[in-house]
């Protein structure tokens, strides 16, 4: 505390010292104002940056309407500078008088391959898409406000064309699995990392070390995810860059790519505001309950509403944003209730004439139940109703052939079970990030940024003895058996980076953008157990408890990293990409030098070549380039791993020393190298792009959990040994074949494959990463096969449905698919209404359901076909369900495909003459989540057990075991702006 605390006192002066600076010369300034809309339908677009010149450090943007105004405009000729995400740069001359306001109006024309974006993101500073040779991907202001998602991997699941993101469960704030370009590693987790301004984010998305139990077995069940409480309000756009080539410049952490968020921070001009209210209802999706009171005793229909509210402002000087949001849910889980609320606040002031502070600071908080799931046990409502176990309660297993009163007493049971539960996760989060901008030159800008993020989460589990009696699990009148158990996790990271870009030219042809920077980032995660035993009912404090105890342990891990990157390009048409990084971490060997990380790109803008438009008009081939990039990322080792260890144990009232961790004086981090080509075209006036890629991503170098020769006596030791590769294609399409005043279609669609297979363990035997026993199936890692994939028993019969044979440790299935992939649409009538879908979709998976397999085990009618009758009868099973059913787990393994559509909404913009006094703009949105999908299987194939082992741990999914399905949900948004 005393630490966090000599930070702020650290802050507080810079930043009073910097935010009253003015520029120190007075200089004669006019106005320029006006309108942007589309070149071709005449909407107006919100969210236009206008600068004047390559000033960069005071930008206006548009309103709803699509009006700017940009004030304090140096006197003279100005060029003016359009920019928005999908449309091509426009760049308008405008003559600016002294105290004069000059009206300059601009109509952008649709670029959907958008080259002529800048971004940041892998590049050490701004440029232009057209001169890398990667691929990034944008997700600008317009889409994030539009989007009905209460959290980034729901916001980005059909935002990024190359990227499977999947919410493994419909309990609120748990974890997610996001993936590109395959699995890298056997031992850490596939999770891009997260910057929010610059500032690197608590990514955690796996179970915690120490965490509540609600599952059985800890880490095949619902965990919570720290990306499900990042703020979503008040953000201007998403960059998100594959691993490869794209995060070379990230180092040692990359290897899955990096999303980074930037939030607005104000304009000069006039205070603007917006007020959003956003109400509907939760509705559970019934098509993969096997019985139908499933839906009436665990579910309702239940009210959500979201209140957010923002305003921006300035002037030449400074500039300011502040926005909040609230939220309050009942769910579509009985005894479900959640909330969420936060805030984010941003301010900009110049530094003289040269240079800009930016500063922000956001808080969110989050308070959600957490329900018992997978193998918890005992009462585990979807275990209990849904997989027939509720026999073991004294009910009839087939719930829906209940009579009035059974079902009655069932009924009975379910609330009071439901009700007694107390389990609640409590998350409280703050960053803040500073940037000092300054442009000596106008060829030569540099940047410090520095900050810092908090995230602290309690989970807490009370069990009551009201609850163990209502259960059955204790007779009446036990007082003895209650437990309290409290798991807290605080995670603080710092960031500070300083950069320098220079731009020059040489001749009239040749230009040279070189980036050099350098980043340190520390992460301290501290967590710590304690619980209680025959605690009485009321206790909610371990204090009298009549059994305490407590563990804690910490991690820490610092990396330092120096960057060099140059873009050198002829003409803009022949570019060549070159950078390196090296990094040092504190989780590296003794004996482990710096690691360089190299790339190299390779661009040509085809169609600029005059042969070519001699043979293919612009008209028809209206731009093509071609690129290829080589380049390594990395993944560092879990912190301490390096290190040799003692264990310390009590005994007999003692402590006792034992070989702890041998420790890796060599360790290093797993290296990821990835090449990769591509094409970007467009066609008719790009009303049709496409975007072509291939990619062979090889990890050297892979964190394989070694065990050591038995004569040691040393427990197993993470050890550079494995191999892994990752191949696939990336297809990418948008068309508009419609765009007039009148009416307007785009569509947009994204096709990926992947190749995945472990190449090397270096001697290792195959282990398992997920699943149970090795009597059921288990997600194993072994050479030849894919990571994680589903091994069990494998039954062979015969044409009469005997079994021929047993195969013990049979490939079953793999959990990651061989195509998936997304697609939209989005009509736009008049000028005001705008009606939009969008899906996504995964072929070639598998996942084994356990929910499948008990419901035959306990009898459940309607399930004797699951095994043929001949294979039950025959010997050594005799009739016993008991005795078979961990023989045939091939057929509890099913395939995943599945095509979801994730949104359907209808928004509309009302007019102005309707608009409430004081209001400068109104949009009425009407959006369902999740209204409809197609599944092959006879589960929810999105929503399987993440299955990470260990915190950080990699997450392939592929498990169905009592899983709460996301729900669907009805939305009426009315946003309000002023």
């Amino acid at each position: 505390m005393i630490r966090r605390c000599r930070w702020l006192a650290a802050l507080l002066p810079f930043a009073a010292g910097v935010l009253p600076a003015a520029p120190l010369h007075a200089q004669a300034t006019g106005t320029v104002a006006g309108q942007v809309t589309d070149e071709r339908t005449g909407v107006s677009l919100a969210n236009v940056q206008v600068f004047a010149d390559a000033n960069l450090l005071r930008v206006a943007r548009t309103d709803a309407t699509g009006r700017y105004r940009l004030t304090d405009v140096p006197v003279g000729a100005r060029s003016l500078n359009f920019r928005q995400i999908g449309y091509a740069s426009k760049v308008v001359a405008v003559t600016v008088a002294a105290g004069q306001t000059a009206t300059v109006n601009a109509a952008l024309a649709s670029r959907p391959m958008d080259l002529d974006a800048v971004v940041v993101t892998g590049q050490g500073g701004e440029i232009s898409k057209r001169r890398i040779a990667t691929t990034v991907d944008v997700v600008g202001a317009d889409k994030i406000e539009a989007s009905p998602a209460r959290r980034l991997d729901e916001l980005l699941q059909t935002n990024l064309p190359a990227a499977q993101i999947r919410l493994t469960s419909g309990q609120p704030g748990t974890t997610s699995i996001m993936r590109t370009r395959g699995i890298t590693s056997v031992s850490n987790n596939g999770t891009p990392v997260i910057y929010v301004d610059g500032v690197r984010m608590d990514n955690l998305n796996t179970i915690a070390a120490l965490g509540m139990n609600v599952s059985g077995v800890r880490a095949q069940g619902a965990a919570t995810s720290a990306i499900a409480d990042l703020p979503m309000d008040n953000i201007e756009r998403i960059e998100f860059i594959p691993g490869g080539a794209a995060t070379t410049l990230y180092g040692s952490d990359a290897a899955n790519g990096v999303l980074q968020i930037f939030t607005k921070r104000g304009t000069a001009g006039g205070t603007k505001g917006y007020f959003e209210t956003r109400t509907g209802f939760d509705t559970p999706q019934t098509q993969f309950l096997f019985f139908d009171r499933t839906d009436d005793l665990l579910y309702r229909r239940g009210l959500t509403q979201q209140y957010a509210a923002g305003i921006e402002g300035g002037n030449s000087a400074v500039t300011y944003s502040l926005s909040g949001n609230l939220r309050a849910s009942e769910s579509h889980r009985v005894y479900g209730d959640n909330r969420a609320f936060g805030f984010r606040n941003a301010i900009g002031a110049n530094i003289g004439s040269k240079g800009r502070y930016q500063g922000s600071l956001s808080y969110n908080e989050t308070d959600n139940p957490r329900f018992r799931n997978g193998n918890a046990g005992g009462y585990t409502s979807l275990w209990v109703l849904e997989a027939g176990r509720s026999s073991a309660f004294g009910f009839n297993n087939d719930i829906d052939a209940l009579g009035a009163a059974g079902y009655d007493s069932l009924r009975t049971f379910v609330d009071n079970a439901e009700r007694l539960q107390n389990n609640r996760v409590f998350t409280r989060a703050w960053q803040t990030s500073h940037r000092v901008d300054y442009n000596p030159t106008p060829a030569l800008k540099t940047n410090m940024t520095f900050g810092l993020n908090n995230r602290f989460s309690r989970e807490k589990s009370v069990v009551t003895n009201e609850f163990l009696i209502a259960t059955r699990a204790f007779p009446a009148g036990t007082t003895d058996r209650g437990t309290i158990q409290n798991f807290e996790r605080t995670f603080t990271g710092f960031t500070f980076s300083a950069g320098a870009q220079h731009s020059a030219t040489v001749g009239s042809d040749l230009s040279v953008v070189s980036s050099v920077g350098a980043q340190l980032f520390r992460n301290d995660d501290v967590q710590v157990a304690y619980t209680a035993t025959n605690v009485r009912d009321g206790q909610l404090t371990l204090q009298g408890a009549g059994v305490s105890q407590s563990t804690d342990l910490a991690f820490r891990v610092a990396n330092y990293g120096l960057f060099g990157q140059s873009n050198i390009s002829w003409r803009e048409k022949y570019t060549v990409e070159l950078g390196l990084r090296a990094d040092k971490n504190t989780a590296f060997g003794a004996n482990t030098g710096a690691q360089l990380y190299p790339k190299v790109g390779l661009v040509w803008a085809l169609g600029s070549e005059g042969w070519l438009r001699k043979l293919v008009s612009e008209e028809v081939l209206s731009d093509i380039r071609l690129r290829g990039a080589y380049g390594v990322a990395g993944q560092f080792p879990q912190p301490f791993a390096n290190d040799r260890t003692v264990a310390i144990n009590p005994f007999l009232g003692q402590q006792a020393a034992t070989f702890g961790q041998p420790g890796n004086i060599n360790l290093k981090p797993e290296r990821t190298g990835t090449t990769e080509v591509g094409a970007d075209l467009s066609f008719l006036q790009e009303k049709l792009t496409l975007g072509l890629g291939w990619y062979s991503a090889r990890t050297v170098d892979a964190l394989i959990n070694a065990p050591p020769a038995p004569s040691t006596g040393e427990v197993s030791q993470v050890t550079n040994v494995g191999e892994i590769s990752n191949k696939g294609m990336e297809l990418r399409a948008t068309a508009t074949p419609v765009s007039t005043p009148t009416w307007r279609l785009s569509l947009n669609a994204s096709f990926n494959t992947l190749q995945n297979k472990v190449l090397r363990l270096g001697g290792t035997p195959p282990f398992a990463i997920s699943g149970y026993g090795a009597s059921t199936v288990q997600g194993i890692v072994q050479e030849g096969f894919p990571v994680g994939y589903l091994r069990g028993a494998q039954a062979v019969f015969n044409g009469n449905g005997a079994i021929t044979e047993i195969r013990e440790l049979q490939f079953l299935g793999k959990p990651m698919p061989d195509k998936f992939g997304s697609f939209g649409a989005s009509v736009g009538i008049g000028s005001r209404l705008t009606i939009s879908t969008s899906a996504d979709y995964q072929f070639g998976a598998q996942a084994q359901s356990f929910d499948k397999a008990f419901r035959y085990l306990y009898g459940v009618p309607g399930t004797d076909g699951y095994v043929p009758a001949a294979a039950l009868a025959q010997a050594p099973y005799n009739g016993s369900r008991a005795a078979i059913w961990q023989r045939v787990m091939n057929l509890w393994v099913e395939n995943t495909d599945y095509v979801a559509l994730r949104t359907l909404s209808a928004d509309y913009r009302m007019p102005e003459r309707l608009l409430p006094r004081g209001a400068k703009d109104l949009r009425v949105a009407f959006q369902v989540v999740n209204p409809w999908r197609w599944a092959s299987s006879s589960f929810d194939p999105e929503t399987d057990l993440s299955s990470a082992g260990t915190q950080g741990g990699a997450a392939v999914g592929g498990f169905n075991y009592a899983t709460e399905v996301n729900p669907r949900s009805y939305l009426l948004t009315l946003r309000f702006g002023f």
